[in-house]
């Protein structure tokens, strides 16, 4: 895949002298480039140097924009090798119009980096291993929840105990005290996404489809789910909008 030729003769210069522009904008650019460059699946991106220089901006710059979209599932960076498309479904989905993406952000995407790794498989251990006194709590919670949904702050708490039953229903004690030790940064993630994403519907249904995966005992239709849920926080995250 190359890169308009008009821009060659300027990477030096534009490396030299980047322009100084928003983390968000690096990120919505850097979005609009991979969709209307016709970087499909599978393809590898231009080099760092290529890229910074086509989107004028620092290389710094660049690699926060490469890492939240690797973290989005959007790109994938491979050692010795450079950085490829993963899936462009996420550049597309629920993208949200204003996106505050902010250097102090990245704490929270590293979070649900984290989260990924581990919440789609304690949703599969818990649809597997659950007791009739664990599914019972997670449907509580999620009910709970879902009738509860008016103030941001309740909603963030609640969707935490959902999440933490969802955890002890999958009877690893590491896990839950990796989720006690995280609790403080999971709140503060929560209490971001809760204030500012004002789809609750689509929380509810992610919720439902998680939590009715389980109580049938499909693992791995659980782990998808929370997947896919998770993905969705993601997006939330980067669109932060503060009140």
């Amino acid at each position: 895949m190359m890169l308009n030729s008009e821009h060659d003769d300027d990477f030096g210069s534009a490396e030299r002298r980047p322009a100084s522009r928003r983390p968000s904008e690096v990120l919505t650019n850097l979005r609009t480039l991979i969709k209307t460059g016709g970087f499909q699946s599978g393809f590898k991106l231009p080099p760092e140097r290529v890229l910074a220089a086509q989107l004028g901006v620092g290389r710094p710059a660049l690699r926060e924009a490469i890492k939240a979209l690797s973290i989005l599932d959007v790109l994938e960076s491979r050692r010795g090798d450079g950085t490829y498309v993963k899936s462009r479904e996420g550049l597309d989905a629920r993208w949200p119009e204003r996106v505050g993406f902010e250097p102090a952000n990245f704490g929270m995407l590293e979070l649900l980096e984290v989260r990924k790794m581990l919440e789609p498989r304690a949703a599969w251990m818990a649809a597997a291993r659950g007791t009739e006194r664990h599914l019972r709590e997670i449907e509580a919670a999620r009910r709970t929840l879902e009738d509860n949904d008016q103030h941001w702050r309740k909603v963030a708490e609640l969707d935490w105990e959902l999440h933490s039953s969802i955890i002890r229903a999958a009877q690893n004690p590491v896990l839950e005290l990796i989720n006690r030790t995280l609790a403080p940064l999971m709140m503060e993630s929560r209490y971001i996404t809760a204030r500012s994403a004002p789809d609750r519907a689509r929380m509810h249904h992610d919720h439902a489809v998680i939590v009715a995966a389980i109580l049938r005992g499909q693992s791995d239709d659980a782990e998808r789910a929370m997947l896919e849920h998770l993905q969705t926080v993601g997006l939330d995250l980067i669109s932060e909008i503060r009140r």
